[in-house]
């Protein structure tokens, strides 16, 4: 299920960003513990008094088509994982971090 969320994440970067050539940039931090991928986008970005509730059911922004589920799987997904995922502001918009345990 872990595709699902990377998935998710990924296809919303591209999806709601209304830069003329969308971006996403992608890199992992390891530790002996855990691993930290960060996923970010060169998109409008999120304002910060969303940045919590993206992640709940049916949440969607302004101008979206779909459903609001996307966030709130990738959420409840990382949960059963024991990771957890935020969204924070990149350099040119916003910026998904990632954390999981490693197998």
């Amino acid at each position: 299920m872990l595709a699902s969320v990377f998935r998710n994440i990924l296809a919303n970067g591209i999806q709601h960003n209304d830069s003329s050539v969308p971006r996403l940039r992608v890199w992992v931090q390891t530790t002996e513990e855990r691993v930290t991928v960060h996923i970010a986008d060169n998109g409008p970005g999120i304002p910060d008094e969303r940045k919590d509730e993206i992640f709940g059911r049916g949440e969607k922004g302004l101008e979206s088509s779909g459903t609001g589920l996307g966030l709130y799987l990738v959420d409840t997904l990382l949960d059963r994982y024991d990771g957890d995922v935020y969204v924070t502001d990149g350099e040119d918009g916003s910026e998904f971090v990632i954390t999981l345990q490693r197998a």
